[in-house]
């Protein structure tokens, strides 16, 4: 038995010897050189100098070429601030406006495509400005992340708040904050009756916004989450933002019908009697708060009470009543399950129930926007 036992020994020594002395074939793992299984670097920022260097005119750049670039966004409409030389926020989001315009990829640099059109004889200028008047239809106007206007809309009729508030019936806080001008007259009745009831040190912290102006607020609050949340990237920071701020382009704060009120010198406006007046009397005047706790799932937006939103006393009222929000309503109307006349269609006399849907998740801490820069 020994002896069978030392054979075998034997017999898988030898084994062994052999398989090392054979040469490894040139396809095993074991030949891969070590660049083929290391990380590739990641590729170094280009500096807008660099960039200009090569032709491509971004962000940060300065010269001549951005001058030349400024006055031809300027002819053609598309840039309304200085031309300086230096490429910042607004020449970038001219250079945006115009990609869009002409087709092309809207990157907001201006490199080899976008300068050739640019410069080019058949280069479409931004659209002559047109008023919208915002009233004019019978369903209020809906502007919201699936329904926007674009950076050329401007609403007819806006009016600076100061040249119809006076300083006994609210605080102005921006003295160029403007709103239209039926909108406004509104707003002086509620306020007006709020005072007789009582309630004073009334604010409008905001009213009609342009483009440009929600492009900065929500590059704002960006910066603020990445300054509180240091473990955040941009697509995070941006996500938690648009909770609370809505998109170029999707504010109602564009149609000069929205104003964000609230009591001067209170740090929330959220359960102060100047926000139980408004939710209970505001319809009374054309107004609706628009976005409300139980409606987060459907507007998309988290509560802001302190946002009112002009639509006329016979659809505030209805909409009051049967609590909805304004998506709900304008679906109704379209589906023909309201009717204009302030009557349910025959089998839809719950229309008004909340959704069951859940408020959707909201950003970790401080997700919430005051009544001081709300934003939607």
């Amino acid at each position: 038995m020994n002896q069978r036992i030392r054979r075998i020994l034997a017999f898988i020594l030898t084994a062994v010897m052999l398989c090392m002395l054979l040469p490894v074939s040139a396809e095993s793992p074991a030949q891969e050189t070590p660049q083929e299984t290391e990380k590739p670097t990641e590729k170094p920022k280009v500096s807008a100098s660099e960039l200009q260097a090569q032709g491509i005119l971004t962000y940060g750049a300065k010269g001549e070429d951005v001058k030349r670039l400024q006055q031809r966004l300027k002819d053609l409409g598309y840039l309304s601030g200085k031309v300086d030389g230096a490429f910042g926020g607004g020449t970038k989001r001219a250079v945006i406006a115009f990609q869009r315009r002409n087709g092309l990829t809207a990157d907001g640099e201006a490199g080899e495509a976008t300068l050739a059109k640019l410069y080019a004889e058949d280069a479409l200028p931004a659209p002559a400005e047109e008023k919208t008047d915002v009233l004019a239809g019978a369903v209020p106007m809906l502007v919201n992340k699936d329904h926007t206007v674009d950076e050329f809309f401007a609403p007819a009729d806006l009016v600076k708040l100061k040249d119809y508030l006076g300083t006994n019936l609210v605080k102005i806080k921006y003295k160029d904050t403007r709103g239209v001008e039926t909108a406004v007259e509104a707003l002086k009745a509620m306020l007006q009756a709020a005072v007789a009831d009582g309630l004073k040190k009334w604010q409008v912290a905001a009213g009609y916004r342009t483009w440009d102006d929600q492009v900065k607020m929500l590059n704002k609050k960006i910066a603020s989450y990445r300054k509180s949340h240091k473990d955040w990237n941009s697509s995070k920071a941006r996500r938690a933002a648009l909770r609370s701020v809505a998109e170029p382009g999707a504010s109602e704060h564009h149609l000069g019908l929205a104003f964000d009120v609230n009591k001067v010198g209170a740090s929330t406006f959220a359960g102060t009697k100047q926000s139980k007046w408004l939710n209970e009397h505001c319809w009374e005047y054309g107004f609706i708060i628009r976005y409300t706790k139980e409606k987060e799932s459907i507007t998309g937006f988290e509560a802001e009470p302190w946002h009112i939103r002009y639509v006329g006393v016979e659809h505030a009222k209805y909409m009051k009543e049967h609590n909805l929000c304004l998506e709900e309503y304008v679906q109704g109307i379209e589906d023909g399950s309201i009717v204009l006349n302030g009557q349910l269609n025959e089998g839809d006399a719950d229309a008004g129930e909340p959704a069951e849907d859940e408020a959707p998740e909201e950003p970790a801490e401080d997700g919430g926007e005051t009544e001081e820069d709300g934003a939607a």
